[in-house]
């Protein structure tokens, strides 16, 4: 095996510990919460069977070193020492990354600017050229995390962030985030053991990633590019081994319904659907929330409704009230979760939650709530179920 190495996986606040027990289950070692990144050790493959397997990170960080420092000339100095050659040419592109806290350096760009100049300088002494950066698309992703005299040097073996899977084709103008959507289906104990249903599906993230689960796909299946692919130590053999690990099913016995009032959303839904290769196992009508129905029970709901950020709504409160009464007039005898950042709108819904969670979709801050869904009044509810459980 090759020497332990230690990484940081990084992910939104909130879902660190879920991350935490996936990663361990991939065969992390000595997993640990962080705040909106999860730290861990392991060996190369453990690098790519991250990258490619989870479903709650949005990129894995590799470290390289700490470092101390007091001004900016031994800041430079220490990175001028990384051994960047070991991973790309002078011909490659470089980007570099920084964030700061309680530092020497007044902003993150004076920090990422001159690790950058240290890099490139190094080239320069060593190969006679330095390499060009590339902010948008590069070879090479440095990432600096600065704390007060301390720094750490990692490289991005991401690339583009892991939530971009590489199934759409077309957005949704008020999306739910794909690592938010996985969290939110781990967070409500869906198993693939009951149809799952969506109401208000938008571009159709939260039916894909819920099909993806169910049939073992891994989150990384449609996507091509990782960050790691352009290193020099970049080893196909070991990558593809690892990509064949994967363990696909052929079929599942559960059903993936969504609808949408909007036909223009049910089409990018149905582009994206289509891209992933779900078709067979994904059904979709244009149809009003209030009218959908499970077509056998129990069923899990689960939705995203306009939050009023990026799509306008006449009544908020009123539509949330609506989406209370739907839920119970039509799904008693299964569960429901809704995500919304619109916490007054939510107290709307006028249900007793079972379930409570923060989350973040993109930066807004918001509540992840589970109901389940009973005919009768709440007291019975409650009455019954002790009984069923003794």
């Amino acid at each position: 095996m090759e020497n332990t190495q230690y990484y940081v996986a990084k992910t939104f606040a909130g879902i660190e510990p879920l991350l935490a027990e996936e990663l361990a289950a991939l065969g992390a070692r000595n997993c640990k919460v962080l705040s909106r990144s999860v730290s861990f050790e392991g060996d190369r493959d453990m690098l790519y069977r991250a990258n490619y397997y989870s479903r709650l990170a949005l990129r894995i960080l590799w470290l390289q070193k700490k470092f101390t420092f007091t001004n900016n000339r031994q800041f430079y100095e220490q990175v001028f020492d990384f051994p960047a050659e070991k991973f790309m040419g002078p011909d490659n592109t470089l980007a570099v990354h920084a964030t700061i806290a309680d530092t020497i350096f007044k902003t993150p760009l004076y920090a990422s600017v001159l690790a950058k100049d240290a890099v490139c300088d190094r080239f320069r002494d060593r190969c006679g050229r330095r390499p060009s950066v590339d902010k948008e698309a590069p070879d090479l992703q440095l990432h600096l995390h600065v704390y007060k005299n301390e720094a750490q040097l990692f490289l991005d073996s991401s690339g583009e962030s892991l939530h971009k899977r590489g199934y759409k084709v077309q957005n949704h103008p008020a999306p739910i985030n794909e690592v938010v959507a996985a969290a939110m289906l781990k967070l409500s104990g869906w198993k693939a053991d009951c149809d799952l249903i969506d109401p208000m599906c938008g571009g159709g993230t939260i039916l894909i990633e819920a099909a993806m689960q169910a049939l073992n796909i891994p989150a990384g299946f449609y996507r091509r590019n990782y960050g790691f692919c352009y290193w020099k130590t970049f080893d196909e053999e070991r990558w593809k081994q690892i990509r064949r690990e994967a363990r696909i099913k052929d079929d599942v016995q559960v059903d993936f319904y969504g609808s949408d009032i909007n036909p223009r959303f049910l089409e990018i839904a149905e582009t994206n659907i289509r891209k992933a290769r779900l078709e067979d196992f994904i059904s979709l009508r244009q149809k009003d929330m209030r009218q959908v129905t499970p077509a056998r029970k129990p069923a899990l709901v689960m939705m995203n409704p306009p939050y009023g950020e990026r799509l306008a709504v006449d009544d908020l409160n009123e539509f949330y009230s609506e989406i209370g009464d739907s839920l119970k007039n039509n799904f008693s005898g299964c569960r429901a979760f809704v995500i919304s950042s619109d916490m007054d709108a939510l107290k709307h819904v006028g249900l007793k939650p079972s379930m409570k969670a923060k989350l973040f979709n993109g930066p807004l801050e918001c509540r992840f709530l589970g109901y389940d869904l009973f005919a009768g009044d709440h007291k019975s509810f409650v009455k019954n179920k002790k009984n069923a459980d003794e």
